[in-house]
């Protein structure tokens, strides 16, 4: 028997017409039907997001970046995705891992090795504490883990296989990194006639020296989501209304 029940939350967007004056940002209501939405997790691992915050060995890029998203994993992923549990929508996360294709005449190694000085022929060779999960957001049963070996979860994976399985039109992503794995996975998402939300207080991109005041690499990459790709809400609406729905009669 078909669910017919439907989430309702507002989705922003934002209108870059006309050119001279844009109209700025506008909310639409959205209604998302219960069997055609997935609540999806981009690259949320690390070792450092339990209490005890053992950040592990993990070179010093990734445990800046645990230190940095501690408290959007903590206090919004978390609460977002016990949200969707509780109304039943699949969970499906993404992660990176080191797959075959990734050798020493790999173009991505080498960008690695040119960018943070990081070879991940070794650093992710299993077990590491860069690609584990903490226990507080890592996968529970019935959730479904997709590895990926580039930024895109569509990239060279089964996941859109399983979201049509999952008869899934509508995404609800939140994760890492704005501009690129999430990024880059939203866009690919698009792409395939997905409709995006963005849970934007659950996402965060690594800053550069010339943008870390005011955030505005992560301020630019929201913008793209919400112009070029799908829409953005936060977790406390994106929970009010999951709420709702358990409560209807």
């Amino acid at each position: 028997m078909t669910n017919k029940r439907t989430i309702r939350l507002k989705g922003r967007h934002y209108r870059s017409y006309p050119l001279d004056n844009p109209l700025g940002y506008a909310e639409e209501d959205l209604e998302l039907s219960l069997d055609e939405t997935v609540f999806l997790l981009v690259d949320v691992y690390g070792k450092g997001f339990d209490e005890d915050r053992d950040l592990g060995n993990a070179p010093e890029i990734y445990r800046r970046a645990v230190e940095a998203n501690r408290d959007i994993v903590v206090d919004h992923i978390v609460p977002a995705k016990g949200a969707a549990r509780r109304i039943g929508l699949p969970i499906v996360y993404l992660t990176n891992y080191l797959s075959p294709a990734l050798n020493e005449h790999n173009e991505w190694r080498n960008l690695s090795l040119r960018m943070a000085d990081i070879d991940v022929l070794e650093a992710w060779q299993e077990p590491n504490d860069i690609l584990v999960f903490s226990k507080i957001i890592a996968p529970e049963e019935g959730d479904y883990l997709i590895k990926k070996q580039l930024y895109s979860g569509f990239f060279e994976t089964h996941l859109d296989s399983l979201l049509r399985s999952l008869n899934a039109r509508n995404l609800v992503t939140v994760g890492f990194d704005s501009r690129i794995c999430l990024g880059t996975t939203v866009i690919d998402a698009m792409y395939r006639n997905y409709r995006v939300i963005v849970l934007r207080d659950c996402i965060s991109t690594g800053e550069y020296v010339e943008t870390e005041e005011g955030r505005w690499a992560n301020f630019i990459a929201t913008r793209f989501i919400e112009t070029g790709v799908g829409y953005t809400t936060t977790a406390e609406e994106w929970i009010r209304a999951c709420h709702a729905l358990t409560t209807e009669r």
